[in-house]
């Protein structure tokens, strides 16, 4: 009985502990189980980031394969482009471009290429598939350049000079540098702000009256010194005392050059008022103009000193003989049809010629029977010293120096009849003798002369490039085109008129709101005008006169050979995408990146219904990624 109980109390033992192995064997199965799992899912986890990994590195090959294009494209000369199609706005270039097809068995990845669009008022709004010209943006590495010469180019002195002012009292009529006013053209810019850009500018430490130099900075808790030159990029300027992050970029958050809705409805109502999207938009760093034609060959230089070659160079660019001839003659003998002052000053109270009010190089204006010494007189005047009596006036004393007027050249006589110029009168031009002349600007050619010979003898030969506007829609592009005054290879970028946004038009000192408006509505209307191609097609339509034209071709072009892009590399079907910003200098014959910025980091910036979708249907990712 003992024995039994004894075997009962054993197993009674052994019971529990088969039970508790059983448990141990079901937490390690557990334990293995989670770490099979857990393994799973990293492995999942990590094949998913490879597949996202891959498609990153897919759409940022995509975004630089766009980057190439563009290189690719901005190669060929302009004529090429115009052919393919053009730059601007051109979908068939820019948009969807597919780089992997799903016919390869792969997912559709493409590229597309955005730039700011533009209303027909002239303001920034919406997209278009091309490039940015940046020449359509302020150089603000030019504005120094600008001002060291507005003096000149305001006319001042020769104002001063001609009306026998002082320079003092010509102030009022640059209370502001052209420097100053091109900046104030910017949407919420202050005279306070302005002056302290140019002081960051500058090579100098003395502030302007609103400004602030190395004094200031120095003084901030955290000190750093003005660039007091270039600067590198327009974010520079944010180190600028007065310019802020709200006024640089406005509402523009994901720097894709337009207000999605959602930055519209978080957006300020000051920042409203301003900008929207900022003076980013609006300035550049980076703008160039080559010297060079549209089919990529240089310009004649029509201030050579050889002027046997210039005529062969002039003679192979263009086919008139008689142009060809003027020119080289023009070298020799000619004169412009008015002076720098009479230009600049018919550009200042409003353009055109003046009647009795002409230009002169020495002595007074005499009007309308006034007798002046070295002047010029318009409507019957006597002049003494070697002027030119227009519309019925004497001459006396002959010579050389003197004003110019719509009656003939200084050192004509009244016995000389001037009489259109033909290549028959080349024969009488020694180009060895060297030149008396130099081309200040093409439009020194227009309503022109050359005398040949002196005393009774001169000849005076009037310019077959006349201000007839027939006549000047002709021959315009040849002159545009072919020649330039200059012998360079770039410089520093002008204002496109074309494709500036109508802020910087406006600001151009030099044009009154209401000429910059006409501009405006004209460029809005489409043409196939070939002067289109150059800045003075405002002049050859009757916008401008040809003294504001004079005035304004040192500010103004329509060219320029540097160009932003905003390329986006994606999916179909996948919120996966890579957006950079680049700029390309097309100057050279290869062209050059000059300016990367990876934007991925902001999104893609663009719904896949406006970037594109060339392969597959929508898959109800389009807002994804944005």
């Amino acid at each position: 009985m003992r024995t039994k109980i004894k075997q009962l109390s054993k197993n009674d033992n052994l019971a529990p502990r088969n039970g508790f192995f059983l448990i141990i064997v079901l937490v390690v199965i557990a334990v293995a189980t989670m770490a099979a799992y857990s393994f799973t899912d990293t492995m999942l986890a990590y094949d998913e980031a490879s597949h996202l990994s891959t498609d990153q590195v897919q759409t940022q090959v995509a975004a630089d394969s766009g980057v190439e294009v563009t290189r690719l494209i901005l190669s060929n000369a302009a004529d090429i482009r115009d052919e393919m199609g053009g730059t601007a706005d051109n979908p068939s270039l820019f948009q969807a471009i597919n780089i992997v097809s799903v016919q390869d068995g792969g997912r559709a990845c493409n590229f597309s290429i955005l730039a700011p669009g533009m209303d027909e008022t002239g303001r920034l709004g919406g997209i278009r598939f091309g490039l940015q010209n940046e020449s359509s943006r302020l150089n603000i590495n030019a504005l120094i350049t600008l001002e060291e010469n507005s003096e000149a180019l305001t006319g001042l002195t020769a104002l001063a000079a001609l009306t026998g002012a002082t320079a003092g009292s010509t102030e009022e009529v640059a209370s502001e540098t052209i420097a100053t006013s091109l900046l104030l053209a910017l949407p919420g810019m202050t005279s306070e702000t302005a002056d302290c850009i140019l002081d960051w500018l500058d090579d100098d430490d003395e502030p302007r009256a609103y400004g602030a130099e190395l004094e200031y900075y120095t003084t901030l808790p955290t000190p750093y010194e003005p660039t007091n030159g270039p600067i590198n990029s327009v974010e520079e300027l944010l180190l600028v005392r007065g310019v802020t992050p709200s006024l640089m970029f406005g509402l523009d958050v994901n720097r894709n050059g337009v207000i999605d809705a959602a930055e519209q409805q978080s957006g300020s109502a000051d920042i409203n008022a301003l900008s929207s999207l900022g003076w980013a938009s609006y300035i550049t760093v980076h703008g160039l103009e080559s010297n060079r034609r549209r089919d990529g060959s240089a310009r004649v230089d029509l201030n050579q000193e050889d002027l046997e070659v210039l005529y062969e160079e002039v003679a192979g660019a263009i086919e008139n003989e008689d142009y060809a001839t003027f020119i080289a003659a023009y070298r020799v003998y000619g004169k412009p049809a008015a002076s720098a002052v009479g230009t600049i000053q018919a550009a200042l109270t409003g353009g055109g010629t003046t009647t009795g009010a002409a230009s002169a190089t020495s002595g007074g204006t005499a009007t309308r029977g006034d007798t002046t010494t070295g002047g010029t007189t318009t409507g019957g005047g006597t002049t003494s010293g070697g002027g030119t009596a227009g519309g019925g006036g004497t001459t006396r004393g002959g010579g050389t120096a003197g004003g110019s007027s719509s009656g003939g050249s200084g050192g004509s006589t009244a016995s000389s009849k001037p009489k259109p110029w033909t290549a028959d009168a080349f024969e009488q031009i020694d180009l060895t003798a060297g030149a008396g002349t130099k081309v200040t600007q093409l439009l020194d050619l227009i309503d022109s002369t050359v005398t040949i010979g002196s005393g009774n003898t001169a000849a005076v030969y009037t310019s077959p490039f006349t201000s007839d506007p027939i006549q000047m829609a002709l021959y315009m592009p040849l002159l545009m085109e072919n020649f330039s005054t200059q012998d360079f290879e770039t410089m520093p970028g002008r204002i496109n008129i074309n494709d500036c946004p109508a802020e910087l038009l406006l600001g151009i000192p030099l044009l009154d709101e209401e000429t910059a408006n006409a501009i405006i509505e004209a460029r809005a209307e489409p043409t196939q005008s070939e002067n289109r191609l150059y800045e003075t097609w405002p002049l050859v339509e009757g916008v401008v006169s040809l003294a504001q034209m004079r005035s304004l071709m040192p500010l103004i072009t329509a060219g320029g050979d540097v160009y932003r892009a905003q390329v986006i590399g994606y999916y179909e079907g996948s919120a996966a995408s890579t957006r950079v910003e680049v700029i390309v200098d097309a100057t050279t014959v290869n062209p050059k990146v000059i300016h990367y910025r990876d934007l991925s980091h902001l999104g893609r910036g663009f719904d896949l219904s406006v970037l594109g979708m060339r392969n597959t249907p929508a898959t109800g990712l389009e807002s994804e990624g944005n």
